[in-house]
């Protein structure tokens, strides 16, 4: 490979000769040079690679330096408390802390965008410490929310240093933080209530007016809805170690009329007035733990539980309050009307068939009147016989029937037909009221026996 530049010019040069017959040069002198010229290329080598030599310029890099324009975190730390939350009507404080980095140098802390009524105020007994205070008014949280939100913010300007070249180069440097506040709806549930006038024994047949009273966080008298009185029974109507139960005492409980709503008493108190009516409603008998009446007890225990709503659900724990209706209301007994006698007495003749209309009744339309049959040693059996009126159980409307035997004897005629009637309300039973029909014998002689076996 190496002699094939060598060869390649000889074999043309010489063709070049053959065809121009007329060119006579000799071409020795050409051929020599030729020769060594592939001489020197072959004792050369390979070409090398060539260098390319490049001028670059390069200019040198100028520090700048730029002062700061505003105080960030490297010169003041601000930090408030992670979360602040408010609840209406009721104070409450959160702290920030501001501090400088910087010795020698002082900063103030002032707020933008608080709400009304809150305040930053610097503290007098920690350095660095600043106490955000709010009271936030009722109702400030919207009727249809639960929560309100707003975003404040802290500024921190300098307000000294250690020389005066400082404060001017720090004059009007600030530094900016933003928080957020939470408002809420007072969450603190009815407390304190208590119960005032209802004594542990009333007596039967009066009017008791009482108070309940209690306190709602949250609640004045501008409030769109006012707390709610619940009283009920909670059924449990045996105690162990008692041989009585305790009956329903709500169904005593009547609102007074003339102060029907809930009363507002300040700082959040409120005041109901209700009547524990045992005039106008009936008392149930005492039971005994197995049910029944208990004739001999002197008053009927009963039980009522009080439990105050907020107008947002909340609610106290229920109250029990017990009493015990002492009976003091006498229960009228029944009254006799012979009124259709028209005479103070019986007089009957053998013979003769009695049928006496007369009633029983009571002054209490709640009772109920019973009366026993007549009691009697005249001859033939008088027979008493009641049932209820046709408009109230308060009435018994009677009939005495009798037929005189027409043997019976004058003296044996003159006696008394003796019938006794009670009222009974709500198990409880009046006095008997007896009552002695006088019967005499009829002093004419009516003839009727004789009539009789005539026919």
């Amino acid at each position: 490979m190496k002699h094939m530049p060598t060869l390649i010019p000889v074999i043309a040069l010489s063709l070049f000769t053959a065809a121009c017959g007329e060119y006579q040069k000799d071409p020795a002198p050409g051929l020599a040079t030729m020769r060594e010229n592939a001489k020197v290329q072959t004792q050369q080598g390979p070409d090398k690679p060539r260098e390319i030599t490049k001028t670059v310029v390069v200019e040198k890099p100028v520090l700048v330096v730029k002062e700061e324009s505003t105080i960030d975190e490297k010169f003041i730390v601000i930090t408030p408390d992670a979360q602040m939350t408010f609840n209406e009507g009721q104070q409450a404080q959160f702290k920030i802390r501001a501090r400088v980095l910087v010795p020698g140098i002082e900063i103030k802390l002032s707020a933008q965008g608080l709400p009304e009524g809150a305040r930053l105020e610097k503290s007098t007994q920690e350095k660095d410490l600043y106490i955000l205070t709010w009271n936030p008014a009722l109702y400030t949280v919207p009727a249809n929310a639960a929560m309100k939100s707003y975003t404040a913010k802290v500024v921190a300007e300098v307000s000294k240093a250690n020389t005066q070249a400082e404060a001017d180069k720090l004059k009007g440097l600030v530094r900016e933080k933003e928080f957020n506040i939470f408002l809420f709806r007072n969450q603190e549930a009815p407390s304190g209530l208590t119960v005032t006038g209802l004594n542990s024994e009333v007596n039967e047949g009066s009017l008791v007016p009482f108070t309940v009273t209690v306190k709602i966080p949250g609640i004045d008298n501008k409030a769109p809805q006012k707390p709610r009185l619940v009283v009920s029974y909670d059924g449990v109507s045996y105690t162990a170690g008692n041989s009585f139960l305790e009956l329903d005492g709500a169904r005593y409980v009547v609102a007074d009329l003339n102060k029907k709503d809930a009363e507002y008493l300040g700082d959040s108190n409120w005041k109901f007035t209700l009547i524990f009516d045992t005039k106008n409603i009936s008392v149930q008998p005492q039971l005994a733990k197995d049910g029944a009446i208990m004739a001999s007890a002197d008053g009927t225990r009963v039980r009522l539980s009080f439990k105050v709503y907020s107008p947002y659900g909340l609610s106290t724990p229920e109250s029990l309050t017990q009493v015990k209706v002492r009976y003091t209301k006498a229960i009228q007994a029944p009254r006799f009307d012979l009124s259709g006698l028209g005479q103070q007495g019986l007089v009957v003749s053998p013979g003769q068939s009695v049928n006496l209309k007369f009633a029983v009744s009571s002054a209490d339309n709640q009772a109920l009147v019973k009366v026993e049959s007549a009691v009697s040693t005249l001859p033939g059996t008088p027979v008493v016989e009641c049932k209820n009126s046709a408009t109230t159980a308060a009435k018994q409307e009677c009939s005495l029937t009798w037929t005189v035997p027409c043997d019976a004897k004058s003296e044996q005629l003159n006696g008394e037909i003796t019938m006794n009637a009670q009222a009974v309300i709500n198990g409880r039973n009046s006095d008997v009221t007896p009552y002695k029909l006088k019967v005499v014998a009829s002093t004419e002689d009516k003839k009727l026996c004789a009539t009789e076996a005539a026919q």
